[in-house]
């Protein structure tokens, strides 16, 4: 089955070159376009979902990021296109796929769609985004910058109210909630990754000891494993152990 995609931009040259680049890619089916994101608004909202959302951000009446609060539940992927790097933690928290840069080639175009459709097949791998081993970050400074995590030195993730913490090797990072529900949600079933209670991950690679219910783990962090995660954990440890084998007399 092909991937189905919308176009959204108002400048009619790049919204010509985004048709062109999806019309040339054997996997693509471009279902609709919009120059006016009030009329896509309408549109999208009473029509069955696509796969794909290329969407602009500095757009007339609405943005785009406005838009994509309002139609992402219509989207398997939404990618932004946009001439601005400025709106990169605005992407996060309508949870953004991807984030084309204006004026982008067409071996950008194709890399960002390869990457969420290997092979061009529609079953994604959820874990594609890990697949350089690190991610990034908006944190909660007034900066307003993205930090990158590196998954080797990631510990744990504690996800508390409306903040999650990043606990690294190097250092702690705090970033909102509503910008990480959906890497959360992949964390969670990265091998390398093990969930001990509803709100902490921690990194296999980082156990250092296990006593009783607590874990300890590098940087001397320590966390309790909950009762409804017990199972799953001593499923891990067991999985883990080192065999003992019988020598000979």
């Amino acid at each position: 089955m092909p991937i189905t995609c919308i176009a959204i931009d108002d400048d009619p040259t790049s919204l010509e070159s985004l048709i062109e680049y999806i019309e040339n890619s054997p996997d693509l089916e471009l279902i609709k376009t919009f120059a006016e994101p009030l009329q896509a608004l309408s549109e999208i909202s009473a029509s069955n979902p696509v796969d794909i959302i290329f969407m602009d951000i500095e757009m007339p009446a609405i943005s785009g990021i406005e838009l994509a609060s309002l139609l992402r539940q219509k989207t398997k992927h939404l990618i932004f296109t946009t001439a601005h790097t400025r709106y990169a933690i605005d992407a996060f928290k309508v949870e953004a796929d991807a984030y084309l840069l204006k004026p982008y080639s067409v071996l950008n175009f194709i890399k960002t769609i390869g990457n969420l459709y290997p092979n061009g097949k529609k079953d994604v791998n959820p874990l594609t985004v890990f697949e350089d081993h690190y991610f990034y970050i908006p944190v909660q400074d007034e900066s307003g910058s993205l930090i990158k995590i590196d998954l080797d030195e990631l510990i744990s993730i504690e996800n508390s109210h409306q903040e999650i913490q990043f606990k690294t090797l190097n250092k702690n990072y705090v970033s909102a909630k509503l910008d990480l529900i959906k890497m959360m949600k992949m964390l969670k079933k990265h091998p390398a990754f093990l969930q001990i209670s509803e709100n902490i991950i921690i990194a296999k690679q980082h156990i250092k000891s296990v006593l009783g219910n607590q874990v300890l783990l590098s940087g001397e962090t320590s966390y309790p494993i909950a009762a409804s995660h017990q199972e799953l954990f001593s499923t891990f440890l067991k999985s883990n152990l080192l065999k003992p084998t019988n020598l000979p007399d």
